[in-house]
């Protein structure tokens, strides 16, 4: 297996192999959860068992049905039973191991996509690598993470762009809307084929605690590549489905990750300056009228992530 410096070079080129990747993306998960053996089996028999309040249950049931299929995991063919039943299962698993969030629409596109590349365990382990280190934060109820990163990814994007930023303000349209759902689902809500996704997805696991800031700049990379399309624009619902249709102009993920890699942000993305970041837009929302729950948010989010990256820099 690749070392871990050459696994995240080959991510970034767009060059991890097929059959490299489910072990790749298990040692990432393992290296970022550090989940004890058999913590998967234990949390599905418990959930089996009730520990998945009937609504978290009833809600995940509801969900199956409406995620294979749908036109947000495009180029997905899988058999209908076996998928719904180790997508129930690592999803269930999921909502006993973490109660404080339980479960999430979104949850289950990610949990979908990851099963189709690796084993119920180990798409349980990258769930938790998601929603627990990546975007700690987004996958709650007020979603308190989710406004900060998207203040955040306006504030990067005003600054590279202020033409098409002023432009997009003129008519009144918020791009956060879509990037927040492109974030939620690691893009699978991006309408992105699944050959791009999965290269956008080594990069996601293999970055480390350089993940996050990974997602921001691909969420900049694929707004701004209907840059000229968006300034032509002058509807706002002509907008919107621009961007929600940004992903599926993607063949190649080679170059998307280029231009992402290219953007010159290595300064205010580092893990304590994006810290400071978050913290600095998020006591402006509340200036603004936002609750200041997003105040404690980013500064667990920044702690979280303060914890992820020392046990990087001590592993490798």
């Amino acid at each position: 297996m690749l070392s871990v410096h050459d696994a995240r070079r080959a991510a970034r080129a767009g060059e991890v192999a097929a059959l490299e990747r489910p072990a790749l993306w298990r040692r990432a998960a393992r290296r970022a959860v550090r989940l004890r053996p058999g913590r998967y089996g234990e949390r599905l028999r418990a959930a089996r068992e009730g520990a998945c309040p009937p609504s978290v249950a009833k809600q995940i049931e509801k969900d199956l049905h409406r995620t294979f299929g749908s036109v947000h995991v495009r180029g997905v063919r899988v058999p209908q039973a076996e998928a719904l039943s180790s997508l129930r299962n690592v999803l269930l698993a999921y909502a006993s191991h973490n109660p404080r969030v339980g479960y999430c629409q979104s949850m289950n596109f990610v949990a979908a996509v990851l099963l189709l590349v690796v084993d119920e365990e180990t798409a349980f382990a990258c769930l938790a690598t998601v929603v627990e280190r990546v975007l700690q934060g987004h996958f709650a109820d007020d979603m308190a993470m989710s406004l900060v990163d998207g203040s955040v990814l306006r504030g990067l994007l005003s600054a590279k762009d202020p033409q098409l930023m002023r432009h997009l303000e003129e008519m009144q349209v918020a791009p956060s809307l879509v990037t927040a759902q492109w974030l939620l689902t690691c893009f699978v809500a991006s309408a992105m084929p699944l050959s791009a996704l999965l290269r956008v997805w080594d990069c996601l696991f293999l970055e480390g605690d350089a993940a996050l800031p990974f997602l921001l700049r691909l969420c900049a990379a694929l707004f701004l590549s209907r840059r000229d399309e968006l300034l032509a624009a002058h509807d706002p619902g002509e907008v919107y489905l621009l961007l929600m249709q940004s992903g599926a102009s993607v063949g190649s993920a080679v170059p998307l990750l280029a231009a992402a890699y290219a953007l010159p942000w290595d300064a205010p993305l580092l893990p304590h300056a994006l810290a400071q970041l978050r913290t600095s837009h998020a006591a402006t929302l509340v200036a603004d009228g936002a609750p200041e729950a997003l105040v404690l948010a980013a500064q667990a989010a920044a702690e979280g992530a303060g914890d992820a990256a020392a046990l990087e820099e001590a592993e490798v």
